[in-house]
């Protein structure tokens, strides 16, 4: 059998950083487990009324402490919610430029690390008692601007090869499941408005960490395949969501099959679905 003859020693070191930054991440991953065996696995609410394989909780919950020193540094230093949700959207938006220019692995990492601090800026409005409708708003608009300047940017990076079709149709099915949500919970269906397994978390996953590794790819699989993979992930992204807007928005329609029509010129907002607006009508109540 002939051996596999080692990279040269100048790819090796341009490696370096990256082995050194994945090395550091995993060493995280054996202290949180026994953090869990000793404490409990935490609950935050969000993961928990995901309906998703406990493994991939288990993995979501290990991320967001491992962001508990930034949320608590946030909080010693006062800094506002709003602030760290525009920090999250400049982190993508250097990161799409990046991408655009073909630095995958770098901005695969701005982009992962950016989406990270969405974790950070609900639990740290919740701790200040700073939440607010007008917040997540902000925080909902700007998630969507986030990733469509990474779709965008991957689009130009992949503009020469079949891989811009993955692109293109990864940004409009992501927009889908975004709006299928929206739509939904503004009609007052909120559970159906959630189903399907492909949200921002995932999406994120499924499209900065193929471009974080991609340099591993090209390593072990040879010059160019890093792109090749990246291209193959946006690919499946693409379908997994589209399966999920589809999933979603039929959930939807099945809930509000049979509700009372709009009065004509009533905007769709259908206070007939909400509850404190139906207990108003009860007699007696």
């Amino acid at each position: 059998m002939t051996p596999v003859p080692l990279p040269a020693p100048n790819t090796l070191t341009a490696l370096l950083p990256l082995l050194a930054l994945c090395a550091l991440l995993l060493s995280t991953l054996p202290i949180f487990a026994v953090r869990c065996a000793a404490l409990g696995r935490p609950r935050t609410p969000y993961i928990a009324s995901r309906a998703m394989p406990a493994f991939w909780k288990w993995f979501m919950e290990w991320w967001v402490w491992l962001w508990g020193p930034v949320e608590r540094a946030c909080l010693a230093l006062g800094v506002s919610p709003n602030a760290i949700t525009f920090a999250s959207t400049s982190l993508a938006g250097i990161a799409a430029v990046l991408l655009g220019f073909g630095y995958l692995s770098v901005g695969g990492w701005v982009y992962l690390f950016g989406a990270s601090l969405d974790l950070v800026d609900g639990r740290v409005a919740r701790a200040q008692g700073s939440a607010s409708k007008a917040g997540a708003f902000l925080d909902s608009t700007l998630d969507r601007v986030a990733e469509l300047l990474v779709f965008a940017a991957l689009t130009v990076h992949f503009r020469d090869t079949v891989a811009i079709y993955a692109a293109l149709a990864a940004a409009g099915s992501s927009v889908m499941v975004s709006y299928a949500r929206a739509r939904g919970e503004a009609l007052g269906v909120e559970h159906e408005a959630s189903v399907g397994g492909m949200q921002r978390a995932e999406r994120v996953v499924l499209t900065g960490l193929p471009c974080a590794l991609s340099p591993l790819f090209d390593l072990l699989l040879g010059a160019g395949n890093g792109g090749w993979a990246v291209g193959s992930a946006l690919g499946v992204l693409a379908a997994v969501t589209s399966l999920t807007a589809l999933r979603r928005g039929h959930a939807i329609w099945r809930a509000l099959r049979g509700a009372p029509a709009l009065e004509p010129g009533e905007r769709a907002n259908v206070r007939w679905l909400d509850p404190m607006r139906r207990r108003e009508k009860r007699p007696g109540s």
